[in-house]
């Protein structure tokens, strides 16, 4: 059918060139799905559309399948059936734009719920002049229609939409290789859901005798050793012997020479003997058994061979595939990344042991997220649930849970995987922890930062000092020459008193910019801490604090400088009580671990904002009015002057914790003097 002539464009609609300069913007920055994603629905907006499909050909049937689609939901969902996706099919192989009106698609079985039914613009989607998938959008047919302007919009889109399918397409074989280990993990669970394995053999009997008669049947099967032939009691019938060596007898000569065999017993006219031979290897040995004379010819032995040898390759495989299963289980339970792996149906088929731990719970087989009994993270619960809708792959996604405790930042990469005609068998997400990683990358950021804005410090510090030396003088002299109660002493008094708070700040620019180097003394952590809590009893009591020490009964001496260790953490603990609650709780807690000994000081405080976390360690980020922003960085620096580092947990209403890490050195470096 050809395109009817089509409207003059509405005033509404015009500026397709903007709208293609966005798209050129914006499509180089997404995944290929995410790309054609956002085509489609630019190009649903344009045409003012209800809902589009893009069409790719099945490899094998002569129709179209979706690839991805943007239709609305809540009982307003389209429905077709099969005729739809042929005739679709027939439109992609001619190449050309139809215009499907009301009677065209009700009789290709397109039902939308549009009272009064709807149209639609077909569009091959072409790449080099080569069709490679097709675009179908419809509207509710009520007075409007779609334009020329449309069309040509749409016709402009579409290049962009080809380039971006060869780019998905040949993305979906790059990532095969991991989807690979799901699919095939997926497969074997199955297989192994479905079929009993001995099954297999239960049902040969009576595929032989569907084939040829007999009057008696067993079936033997190599045993483990390699050496014996034992036999199914359940098939045994004729009074064969249950085990049998190889070589001996007529079945085991059989056997062993893995050649058909005809012969006959007291008992039996006609016995046939029959090796199963698969891939080279023995499996088992069929014998039956008439008691006509001539019973079997040759083309009795050809038949029942290839019906043996094929269940024989079946048992194998499953086998093969029971195996596979395992092998792909271990290898994805001992990667380092948590592994959730969902059906096409949305529920859960694998989890492997690094993903409990990440949330913290096991997730049994069959859930899903609209589980209400073991619900998981929003974060990571909103970015699984966008890829089982839209069907479109995420990488290295970060996101931070704030439930757990301590926050953990994630790095998440999921995806669709595919058969090899495109069709979807489930979801694959893989989580990885990066909070320490995170954490490293910060310390180093932090280290660059420090140690530019150090020489800045010290250059500035050295170039106020001096003129502010001599204004400090000017003001002493001018106070000097004025008697008390004179009221101009007052503003020069404040002056003095100004001056006197930017000497202090620059001392301290000194102290950050040129920190003296740390003596290597030996030092009792607790002994530093408790001196610490002496100085700041005062404002303990005024805050109304309830301290807590948690300090084991041998922590092991420390080499560094004990002065400089008292001000880190009279820095740490004086931000604590300034941040609590009247009436709240100090925690100061100490553990030794491998090469370290970790000392935090836990308030029940009103926390840090998130975006302020990274900052907090910078020079002059202070929310104190009066404060100078250097008293973490500061303690920050001697701290790593000292081979350590310092961690910060925070929960906004809830409280921080201050973890400082120092390290232990070895027994032979303990021999300086006690501090």
């Amino acid at each position: 059918m050809e395109t009817p002539t089509l409207p003059p464009v509405p005033p509404a609609l015009t500026g397709g060139g903007l709208l293609l300069g966005e798209i050129a913007q914006v499509i180089g920055h997404l995944s290929p799905d995410r790309g054609v994603l956002f085509l489609l629905e630019r190009a649903l907006e344009f045409t003012q559309a209800r809902g589009g499909l893009v069409l790719i050909p099945h490899e094998k049937l002569r129709e179209m399948v979706p690839l991805l689609e943007n239709l609305p939901s809540n009982g307003q969902r389209p429905t077709w059936e099969k005729p739809f996706l042929e005739a679709c099919y027939k439109v992609f192989l001619d190449g050309h734009t139809l215009f499907w009106d009301r009677e065209i698609l009700r009789q290709h079985g397109f039902q939308s719920p549009c009272p009064d039914g709807c149209i639609a613009l077909v569009l091959p989607i072409k790449l080099a002049g080569r069709p490679v998938a097709l675009l179908f959008i419809y509207r509710c047919a009520g007075g409007l229609t779609f334009t020329s302007e449309h069309q040509n919009f749409l016709e402009m889109v579409t290049p962009f939409m080809g380039t971006l399918i060869e780019n998905f397409l040949m993305h979906t074989e790059m990532i095969h290789k991991n989807s690979r280990l799901s699919a095939l993990y997926e497969i074997s669970q199955r297989t192994e859901s479905l079929i009993d394995l001995r099954d297999v053999y239960e049902s040969l009997g009576k595929v032989v005798q569907s084939f040829i008669d007999y009057d008696a049947y067993v079936l033997h099967l190599l045993a483990a050793d390699g050496k014996t032939l034992e036999a199914r009691k359940e098939s045994a019938t004729g009074g064969f012997p249950l085990k049998i060596a190889l070589g001996e007898g007529p079945i085991g000569k059989a056997a062993q020479e893995m050649k058909p065999h005809l012969t006959y017993t007291a008992d039996f006219n006609s016995v046939l003997i029959l090796p199963i031979v698969v891939s080279g290897k023995l499996v088992g040995v069929v014998t039956i058994a008439s008691k006509k004379p001539y019973a079997y010819r040759d083309e009795d032995i050809i038949g029942l061979r290839i019906i043996t040898t094929q269940i024989g390759s079946v048992d194998q495989l499953f086998k093969d595939l029971v195996r596979l299963r395992g092998f792909t289980q271990h290898i994805l339970e001992s990667m380092n990344s948590g592994v959730l792996i969902f059906d096409t149906n949305g529920l859960v088929s694998f989890v492997n042991s690094e993903m409990t731990r990440l949330l913290g719970q096991p997730l049994p087989e069959g859930w899903s997220l609209q589980s209400s009994s073991l619900p998981i993270p929003g974060p990571l619960a909103e970015v699984i649930a966008s890829v089982l809708e839209r069907k479109v792959t995420l990488e290295n996604t970060r996101i931070r849970l704030e439930e757990t405790h301590p926050p953990k930042t994630l790095e998440v990469t999921a995806f669709p995987f595919r058969d090899e005609h495109g069709l979807i068998l489930g979801t694959a997400c893989f989580v990885k922890d990066i909070t320490q990683i995170i954490r490293l990358e910060d310390q180093l950021k932090r280290a660059d930062r420090l140690s530019a804005l150090g020489v800045l410090a010290a250059g500035i510090a050295h170039e106020i000092r001096n003129p502010l030396t001599g204004i400090k003088m000017i003001v002493q002299l001018q106070v000097s020459e004025l008697q008390p109660g004179d009221p101009r002493r007052e503003p020069i008094e404040i002056i003095q008193r100004e001056i006197e708070r930017l000497e202090r700040i620059i001392v301290n620019l000194l102290d950050f910019a040129r920190p003296s180097k740390p003596k290597a003394v030996q030092v009792i952590l607790p002994e530093v801490v408790e001196a610490c809590l002496l100085l700041l009893q005062n404002q303990l009591k005024k805050a109304g604090l309830r301290l807590e020490r948690e300090f084991p009964p041998e922590i092991p001496p420390l080499i560094g400088d004990p002065d400089q260790l008292k001000q880190v953490f009279l820095n740490i603990l004086t931000n604590a009580i300034q941040a609590s609650h009247q009436g709240g709780r100090l925690r100061i807690s100490m553990e030794v671990r491998p090469g370290w000994v970790a000392t935090a000081i836990q308030d029940t405080g009103v926390g840090i904002p998130q975006e302020w976390l990274r900052a907090i360690f910078d020079p002059f980020m202070t929310t104190k009015e009066d404060g100078t922003g250097l008293g973490l960085p500061l303690a920050q620096r001697i701290v790593d002057e000292h081979g350590g580092r310092i961690d910060v947990d925070s929960v906004l209403g809830v409280g921080s914790t201050f973890t400082v890490h120092l390290p232990l050195r070895p027994e032979a470096e303990v021999g300086a003097p006690h501090a």
